[in-house]
């Protein structure tokens, strides 16, 4: 029987994935997949330490064309029907008239808005929202009406105000755009980009709710209006693959290519199955517990300027319909890369081993955390995990208590760890409810740092009192951006159809 696939571009910070998925009609599947570090940045050691940022968004192209090459000629299929497109969601590219780019890509790690402004006692985000009239939360941070998120630097938007306030927005910049919507603008030779809203949300001024630029919002904050991408429908194919792009990379010219979505509404594609009724916990570098919206009737309302009532949770356009709910980056596997750097210095500085197996100290550790959550007769040490801050609570910072002799041990450090991890997941999703979202029967987890942790899995199964499920999908942001081409073509009526019939 013939098989008919799509691709599906993940174009991440640390790494380009490419998997190739069947898409028959009543039943998609990933048959095959490849990956390559995403070694394209620039930055110099000097700037490194001043917190900025800075790759070379040609070599990330060259790095999905080797990929999709790779699979293009040890595997065998007999019609690309489309191609889709996902990646970190935030950074900023500048273009020209022609579509060149102009200058690095500032990638969404980039720290430069946070520098003090000449003058104040402020930072860039600060002076950001002051002129754009942002609110706080409590303690959290502040951010503009409805759009979704506060303001966070290495977003677009904060990127482009930073370049016009330093007076070095280049006169022949003709548009911005993130490293995904660069991708797919290669892929079809055109000359100004496009974005869908799940993308343009890393930009930090979208009105959500409306899934539109916030015009107002926009002028307020003198950015140019200019350099912002047509939003389009997701998953609109946006063009054939150009001539240029087939020879390299094997695949047939014109295939259709879909408009990029977000790699968090990606994933949550590709993990769930049943979008109303789940929590997906995803722990990669970061982490989130994300809810799926229908619509926004369910959530309360700001009394003093009727914007949707999120609390410090995000609010994000799902793909072509719907939003979803999420705590993002509170804790993920950068919370336990924590405690294993603390474990790694130790081996260095107090034992004097030079060369430490970093993913061995990661396995112990699990492995420990493991044999105390089973050890009755250790009292219990707990900790916040908090080691950076997070949405609600950025000053907040990581602490252990309850230090015994008897548990002072390796083991249940890493256990306190993963069960204050397994809180604030928890508690994302109970904020969630409270904000009327109404409860979930199931959880699905994703991800490298659930899937190979699975002390972890039990403490988030212990919290939330039921069984979490883990598919057998590994790269489910890749498999989500394959999908939504495969919509785009019109193989499956929308992305819900979509994602019931993957194979998972």
């Amino acid at each position: 029987m013939p098989m008919r696939v799509a691709l599906g571009i993940d174009l991440g910070s640390t790494s380009v994935t490419v998997v190739v998925v069947r898409v028959d009609d009543d039943q998609a599947e990933m048959v095959a997949s490849h990956s390559l570090p995403n070694d394209a940045e620039t930055t110099s050691t000097q700037d490194r330490l001043i917190g900025r940022s800075e790759w070379d968004i040609e070599a990330m192209v060259a790095r999905v064309v080797q990929t999709v090459d790779h699979l293009c000629s040890s595997f065998d299929f007999d019609e690309v029907v489309a191609i889709g497109v996902t990646g970190q969601q935030q950074g900023c590219q500048l273009l020209d008239a022609e579509g060149s780019p102009i200058g690095p890509f500032i990638a969404w790690q980039d720290q430069r808005c946070k520098d003090v402004v000449d003058g104040t006692e402020g930072d860039f985000l600060d002076a950001m929202a002051s002129m754009g009239g942002a609110t706080r939360r409590g303690q959290g941070l502040p951010s503009f009406k409805d759009a979704g998120c506060p303001i966070v630097t290495g977003y677009t938007a904060p990127t482009l105000y930073w370049l016009d306030y330093m007076d070095m927005m280049p006169l022949d910049a003709e548009a911005a755009i993130t490293a995904p919507e660069f991708l797919a603008h290669k892929l079809v030779g055109s000359k100004r980009p496009v974005t869908d809203a799940t993308d343009a949300a890393g930009w930090g001024v979208l009105n959500v709710p409306k899934r539109s630029w916030n015009d107002e919002l926009i002028g307020a904050l003198g950015i140019n209006r200019g350099l912002f991408p047509e939003i389009v429908d997701s998953c609109t194919v946006i063009g054939g693959l150009t001539d240029e792009m087939s020879k390299i990379t094997g695949m047939p010219a014109d295939t259709p290519v879909s408009v990029p979505s977000g790699d968090h509404q990606c994933a949550f594609i590709g993990a769930v199955e049943v979008a109303n009724d789940t929590v997906a916990i995803n722990i990669g570098t970061g982490g989130q517990a994300t809810v799926f919206l229908d619509d926004l009737s369910l959530l309360k309302r700001n009394p003093s300027d009727d914007s949707i009532d999120h609390g410090w949770l995000e609010l994000r356009p799902h793909v072509a319909s719907g939003f979803l709910l999420a705590g993002v980056g509170v804790v993920g596997g950068r919370t336990f890369r924590t405690l294993k750097d603390f474990f790694v210095r130790t081996a260095q500085n107090v034992f004097g081993i030079a060369d430490v197996d970093q993913d061995r100290v990661y396995e112990r550790l699990a492995d420990l955390a493991g044999t105390a959550l089973t050890d009755d007769t250790f009292d219990t040490m707990t900790a916040s995990a908090l080691f950076t801050g997070s949405r609600e609570r950025p000053d907040a910072r990581g602490e252990f208590a309850g230090i015994t002799p008897g548990n002072f041990t390796p083991g249940s450090m890493a256990l306190a760890v993963f069960r204050s991890m397994a809180f604030e997941l928890a508690n994302s999703y109970r904020s969630a409810v409270e904000l009327g979202a109404g409860t979930r029967d199931r959880i699905v987890g994703s991800g490298n740092g659930l899937r190979l942790n699975a002390t972890l899995r039990q403490c988030l199964e212990e919290v939330f009192g039921r069984p979490i499920s883990i598919g057998k999908v590994r790269e489910e942001a890749a498999v989500g951006a394959a999908l939504t081409g495969a919509v785009g073509v019109g193989i499956y009526s929308d992305i819900a159809e979509a994602s019931r019939v993957l194979e998972r």
